[in-house]
C-alpha cells in the first residue's frame, strides 16, 4: 500500500555535500517552518557521529541559521573525537519517549551520512515498527518540517532502502537477504531493506554519478511488487531533490543530476532461482538538472533550455562500445551530446562486463518518438542537458578478452 503523503518537504542529498553549496543549505534553511524554529541532527549512520553532526550545525551557522541546533543521542559507533563521551551507548536512544517528546518545536531534522542500516537499525523496532522518536519525526513532518538527509541519509528516504551492492553485481548475481558490512556498498551484491518510507514513492539511491549506480537501482526496481515503487530517483553527489510532499513535486538543486528510472512499463525477466540472467526492456530514463522539476502523479517535467529535437548541435556516428577512452562517460552527457542533440545516432550501446568471469550486460539507450532532449548553458560557458523520455534495456552478455601482441 502507498503511504500516506505528509504536508512537509524532504531535502535528500545525493552525498559528497560540500560546505559552500548555498543553494542546498539555503533550501534546507528556509523549509524550517516559523513555528517551529529548531533544528535536530541524527546522527546514527556516521562512524564519527559527533564530528559530522557538528560539521553540519557548523554549515548551518555559516549560512545564518539563527535557531537552536541539537544533536539527538542516536548512534551506534564512538566517536574518537569526544573522549567524555561514549556514542555506542545511544543505540536505544530512539526508544526515549522523552527524547521523542523535545521534538515538538523542531522544524527541521536531518540525517547524517554513513551506514543507510545503522539508522534504519535504531529508529525501527526489531519487528519493524516505528520507535517514538520515528514516530515523533514523522509527526513534525506532518505539521510542516522539512526532513533531510545526505548520502546514506537520502538513502533511508524510500519505502525500500538499498542497502549494498554494486550495479554489475547487482545485475549479473542474485541478491543477498545478509549484510557484509560497509565495504559490500562499494563491491557486493544487491541487498534490499525496508527504509524509513519518508518519501511516499519511489527507490532513492545516492552518490549515483561517482558511483555508476544505474544498473543497482534498476534491479532494484526489478524486486518491487507494487507499481508506486517502481520508479528509481537516482541523487547525484553535491545534489539535492527539494521535494514538497503536498505538491507531489521534486526540484533539483546544485551541481548534479537526478537520474529518473520508470520501470511501471517495463518488462523484467530472469529470477535469481531461475538461472537465467537479468534483462529489462523499456525503462524510461530521465535526466534533469539544475531548476528542473517533476511532478510524480502526472509525470510532468518542467525542463529549463531548448529542445534539441530538429535541431540538434551535432551530427556524427558515436563510437557504440565501453571504457575510459570514450567521451562522454556521465549520463547526462551521453544522452545529451551523443544521442538526442546528435541527428545521426538513434541508439547507443555501452558495456559493462568483469574480464576475469565474463560476466556482463548491455546497455541500450534508445531514442524513441516520445524521447526529448533540452539544452542550455549552465555557469559560463558550461553545456546542460536535460534529458525526457529515452527508453533503455538491459541485457546480459558474455565476453572475452583476449590480449593482442
Amino acid at each position: 500500500m502507498n503511504p500516506a503523503t505528509g504536508n512537509g518537504r524532504l531535502l535528500i542529498v545525493g552525498g559528497a555535500l560540500r560546505s559552500d553549496n548555498q543553494r542546498v543549505y539555503q533550501a534546507f534553511i528556509d523549509s524550517v517552518p516559523a513555528a517551529y524554529p529548531n533544528v535536530a541532527i541524527v546522527p546514527a549512520a556516521s562512524g564519527r557521529p559527533a564530528h559530522y553532526a557538528k560539521q553540519f550545525a557548523d554549515d548551518l551557522r555559516a549560512f545564518g541559521f539563527e535557531g537552536e541546533v541539537r544533536i539527538l543521542p542516536i548512534a551506534v559507533k564512538d566517536d574518537p573525537s569526544t573522549e567524555a563521551v561514549d556514542e555506542s551507548q545511544w543505540r536505544d536512544g530512539g526508544q526515549d519517549q522523552h527524547l521523542a517528546d523535545s521534538l515538538q518545536d523542531v522544524g527541521g531534522i536531518w540525517f547524517v551520512g554513513g551506514d543507510q542500516t545503522r539508522t534504519t537499525d535504531t529508529l525501527l523496532t526489531a519487528e519493524g515498527e516505528d520507535t517514538p522518536v520515528l514516530n515523533a519525526i514523522r509527526s513534525q513532518l506532518s505539521r510542516g518540517a522539512v526532513v533531510g538527509g545526505t548520502s546514506a541519509g537520502a538513502a533511508i528516504m524510500s519505502h525500500t532502502m538499498i542497502a549494498a551492492g554494486d550495479s554489475l553485481s547487482a545485475l549479473t548475481l542474485p541478491a543477498v537477504t545478509e549484510y557484509a558490512g560497509m565495504e559490500s556498498q562499494e563491491s557486493g551484491q544487491l541487498l534490499l531493506r525496508r527504509g524509513l518510507g519518508f518519501l511516499p514513492v519511489g527507490i532513492v539511491d545516492q552518490h549515483f554519478d561517482r558511483k555508476a549506480r544505474l544498473g543497482r537501482l534498476v534491479r532494484a526496481l526489478g524486486h518491487s511488487a507494487e507499481s508506486f515503487q517502481q520508479i528509481g530517483f537516482g541523487v547525484d553527489e553535491d545534489t539535492a531533490l527539494l521535494i514538497d510532499l503536498q505538491g507531489k513535486t521534486m526540484e533539483v538543486l546544485g551541481a548534479g543530476n537526478l537520474v529518473v528510472a520508470d520501470g511501471r512499463n517495463a518488462r523484467f525477466t530472469g529470477t535469481d532461482d531461475s538461472g537465467q540472467g537479468f534483462a529489462v526492456k523499456g525503462i524510461q530514463i530521465s535526466v534533469l538538472s539544475a531548476g528542473d522539476s517533476l511532478n510524480w502523479e502526472d509525470g510532468k517535467v518542467t525542463a529549463l533550455g531548448s529542445q534539441t529535437l530538429g535541431s540538434e548541435a551535432f551530427g556524427y556516428r558515436a563510437t557504440q562500445g565501453s571504457g575510459i577512452a570514450l567521451a562522454n562517460s556521465r549520463l547526462d552527457h551521453l544522452l545529451g551530446f551523443s544521442l538526442l542533440d546528435n541527428s545521426e545516432m538513434r541508439e547507443l550501446r555501452r558495456y559493462s562486463f568483469d574480464d576475469t568471469s565474463g560476466r556482463g550486460v548491455i546497455f541500450r539507450f534508445r531514442q524513441t518518438d516520445e524521447s526529448r532532449g533540452y539544452w542550455r548553458y549552465g555557469s559560463g560557458t558550461k553545456d546542460q542537458y536535460s534529458v525526457v523520455g529515452v527508453a533503455m534495456d538491459i541485457e546480459p552478455v558474455t565476453i572475452s578478452v583476449a590480449l593482442g601482441h
